[in-house]
């Protein structure tokens, strides 16, 4: 998984990711950053953003990552480990993913 998402995910702050294929597996995850290079405006926009995600369901403040490794496997031991509670498919109208809102990701 890319950087910064790679870290967003393991630190708690981004919690979905979408695949192209369905997943067989649930359950506990490793999650292995890319060794690709984040780029500083992509980390930052990405921190803009899960910031207002996170600030509709009223959180103003969110430890962020200090740094975004890469080429390695990503573990935070002060949550949970990243796991894969639920599969949905690809079943919209001409094939887009249903309406998801994050009571219906909190609930999985």
């Amino acid at each position: 998984m890319h950087q910064p998402w790679a870290s967003l995910l393991v630190h708690g702050i981004k919690r979905v990711e979408g695949r192209s294929w369905p997943s067989p597996v649930t359950g506990r995850l490793w999650i292995h950053a890319a060794s690709k290079v984040p780029d500083p405006d992509t980390v930052a926009a990405m921190e803009a953003f899960y910031r207002e995600i996170h600030a509709v369901d009223g959180v103003t403040h969110i430890d962020f990552p200090q740094h975004y490794p890469i080429s390695r496997l990503l573990v935070n031991w002060t949550l949970s480990r990243a796991s894969c509670l639920s599969c949905l498919t690809l079943e919209g109208e001409r094939g887009h993913l249903p309406a998801i809102t994050w009571q219906d990701v909190s609930a999985l």
